[in-house]
């Protein structure tokens, strides 16, 4: 293996472990000061590993990840698109087979049975959380897995881009649905990791990929809407 390989590797797994192992702790510690204290310092790591590998590992600029090659209308259909199927989703399987009660118990210790505190959640997850992922997840992992796989055959670094994406998902979904839903679930967020590749291998800007996993999340938060607030 040679060297950029291997940095890009060692890249990887700076960061892409780091949510599943937050969840697990944050799970575990019942979101105790423990688990609180390590979904801040995550999301600091994701933050600033990238922004520092970038800069001093690898010796590059600053960028914005400006959008030249435009994308803006096909990153909005795919959103809708997606935020379609979830809502779909919802009322035709979901609202049989989602013991919602039992969410609404085990994330209430969030405070999430309180629409202020669902809405302040929703605009972090959109706004903040959604604009980590994709730094983290579209174009720190996605150009290093790019570098181990090689740019020609764009499949393989989508798909393992979004396995990667898939995994801390799937761990969120154990703890909350029966096993059934966690397979459909994990597929279903595979499909959604390969799309939102394709779409940063296409037009190379977070910015285009953010704004149709955004227009994904507000259908996502609908359903979790219907279910903390009854």
């Amino acid at each position: 293996m040679g060297d950029a390989k291997r940095r890009a590797l060692i890249a990887i797994l700076l960061v892409a472990p780091i949510q599943t192992a937050t969840l697990l702790i944050s799970h575990f510690s019942n979101a105790g000061w423990v688990g609180q204290t390590t979904f801040i310092t995550s999301k600091i790591w994701l933050l600033t590993i990238p922004l520092w590998w970038h800069l001093k590992v690898d010796g590059k600029k600053r960028s914005w990840s400006i959008p030249h090659h435009g994308g803006w209308k096909v990153a909005s259909l795919l959103g809708i698109g997606m935020a379609g199927v979830i809502l779909g989703a919802w009322f035709l399987i979901g609202t049989w087979a989602v013991d919602a009660e039992a969410i609404r118990v085990q994330w209430g210790v969030f405070g999430l049975t309180d629409w202020r505190i669902l809405l302040a959640a929703c605009f972090y997850w959109i706004f903040l959380n959604s604009v980590l992922e994709e730094i983290v997840f579209r174009w720190f992992i996605t150009t290093r897995v790019e570098t181990l796989v090689g740019s020609e055959i764009k499949w393989r670094t989508m798909a393992i881009t979004a396995a990667i994406f898939t995994l801390h998902h799937t761990v969120a979904l154990l703890f909350s649905v029966a096993l059934w839903l966690v397979i459909l679930g994990t597929i279903a967020i595979f499909i959604a990791g390969l799309i939102f590749s394709w779409v940063f291998l296409k037009y190379r800007s977070i910015w285009v990929v953010w704004l149709c996993h955004a227009i994904a999340d507000v259908g996502l938060f609908i359903v979790i809407g219907i279910i903390m607030l009854g």
